[in-house]
């Protein structure tokens, strides 16, 4: 009797630890399911510093040699392969007009020479720049001066005569072969855009531009991006805020070399996933009518921050986001980078690096700062507050993602993983190297395994976490990896703490 109940006590737990192991998901990564070929990477909006680049800004020349190193030393380490550089024309080399209103042009001025440093950097560093002017000249920037009504849109050819004459300086004289795209007017579909929402002024503009660009040699060397609209409706336009994208595809997809949107989607959005849903469908869209690189231009979180330290901030405006300071942006910032290129995207800009960049309307008030980035690199300068210009938590998973999802790499699909609020994008290259990220935005720890068998992989691995207790970085802040691990049987174990990122690479930079 006692060797019966022994054996049944035996079956019993032989039972229970199949039952244990066979609770644990399997997934598969499958490198000839892709979801993108034309992947080019993440990126960051960059901006040369209007309100402190040279002795004339609005706070002086506070945008040092060291400073400016400090900024390259950060990006050197994100490793952006794609650069948002929005500008004004007035800002740089548009400096009035003469008493026959003509415009005054200046390409070596102090302002362009600040721009130059950024470009210089993106240069070397291989990195594809966006360039393009936030509206028309005056209408919002410079009011002050009166000159609103200089140009007369997004279609006025005198404006577009000075963008190709800008153009031509940069690509033929300054031999810039790094900006590869050029963006007309930011979020054209806005009430806050020059074009207030007026699709018809804005592809006429785009029209005129293109065949300026053709005319002038220049479309061997830039092509045109849009629409840059955000997914805000604005009641006077004819189109609500994501169709623009959809009519851009079915009016005028000869004259876009790469469709680009912005969203600022809650924290809820990308919790829940709804966010991949939305922009999955687009995506799929305007492949169906003519398929070309599609890029999300502007990435940010709308919600409370869970954190109430900074809130009253004087020198905060209302277009901040103040999660930036906390632990869980990073998490979420990592989601929604998970989900937009498992949704199709080609590239993602995150808005923004630095909130010295912008202030509220770019009047330069100090007061008014944009508070949206990574760090703050005139902390000091700007609030008194050096450890302002410290790296911000969500610096961490952008840069990770951002350094070893690279252009070389195809992303590929991730079979059978289930779990709820827990996302993974992979990416391969043709050498066998390998990208996996995993964010668990649930309150539970996560535990899989990852088959790997397809992958072919050489080495092991190294992993990189991002956690509330733990995530190990070197003296300048920046992530380091947690171990190395070893494949076994060909299968990665992943346990996941709850609210966390995880990252698995084979690829050095």
């Amino acid at each position: 009797m006692k060797i019966q109940n022994s054996i049944a006590l035996w079956c019993v737990l032989l039972g229970f630890s199949a039952q244990s192991q066979n609770s644990i998901p399997i997934v598969s990564i499958n490198p000839n399911e892709v979801i993108s070929n034309e992947f080019i990477g993440s990126g960051i909006e960059f901006s040369a510093y209007p309100h402190a680049d040279t002795e004339d800004s609005e706070w002086g020349k506070l945008m040092t040699d060291e400073k400016w190193q400090l900024v390259f030393d950060r990006v050197s380490f994100i490793k952006p392969k794609i650069a948002r550089v929005m500008d004004q024309a007035n800002w740089r080399y548009l400096k009035g007009f003469d008493t026959n209103g003509k415009p005054i042009i200046d390409f070596e001025s102090d302002q362009m020479k600040a721009l130059y440093k950024l470009l210089d950097y993106c240069e070397k560093n291989k990195i594809i720049v966006i360039l393009g002017e936030w509206g028309q000249p005056y209408k919002v920037h410079d009011t002050h001066l009166n000159l609103q009504n200089s140009f007369t849109g997004a279609n006025d050819p005198k404006w577009i005569d000075l963008i190709v004459k800008n153009l031509n300086h940069l690509l033929k004289v300054k031999k810039y072969s790094c900006i590869k795209f050029y963006n007309l007017v930011n979020e054209p579909n806005g009430d806050w855009a020059t074009t207030d929402g007026d699709f018809q002024q804005w592809k006429e503009g785009i029209e005129l531009l293109h065949k300026t660009i053709k005319k002038e040699g220049l479309d061997k060397y830039i092509s045109i991006i849009g629409p840059d609209a955000t997914s805000f409706n604005n009641p006077k336009s004819k189109y609500e805020g994501l169709d623009w994208a959809r009519q851009t595809a079915l009016q005028i997809p000869d004259l876009v070399a790469a469709y680009d949107v912005h969203d600022y989607p809650s924290k809820e959005s990308i919790r829940s996933g709804e966010f991949q849903k939305t922009f999955s469908e687009l995506v799929r869209f305007t492949d169906s009518v003519h398929k070309k690189p599609f890029i999300l231009g502007e990435l940010g979180l709308k919600g409370e921050p869970s954190s109430k330290k900074h809130l009253g901030d004087k020198f905060t405006s209302v277009d901040s986001q103040l999660s930036v300071y906390d632990y869980d942006y990073g998490v979420d910032m990592a989601d929604a980078l998970i989900q937009s290129i498992n949704s199709g995207f080609d590239a993602v800009i995150a808005w923004d690096l630095d909130d010295a960049m912008h202030t509220k309307d770019d009047k330069g008030d100090k007061y008014q700062l944009k508070r949206w980035g990574m760090f703050n690199s005139l902390g000091k300068e700007l609030t008194g507050d050096k450890t302002d210009e410290d790296l911000r938590p969500w610096f961490y998973t952008w840069s990770i993602m951002t350094r070893y999802l690279t252009s070389d790499m195809k992303i590929v699909k991730i079979d059978n993983l289930n779990l709820e609020k827990v996302r993974s994008v992979t990416g391969v290259t043709k050498n066998g190297d390998i990208t996996i990220a995993i964010a668990n935005n649930s309150d539970a720890e996560a535990n899989f395994t990852i088959d790997t068998k397809k992958l072919k992989l050489k080495s092991g691995l190294n992993k990189y976490l991002y956690s509330e207790n733990k995530r190990p970085v070197d003296e300048k802040g920046f992530p380091v990896p947690l171990e190395k691990n070893s494949l076994k049987n060909n299968a990665i174990q992943v346990a996941i703490p709850a609210k966390s990122v995880i990252l698995y690479t084979s690829y050095q930079p």
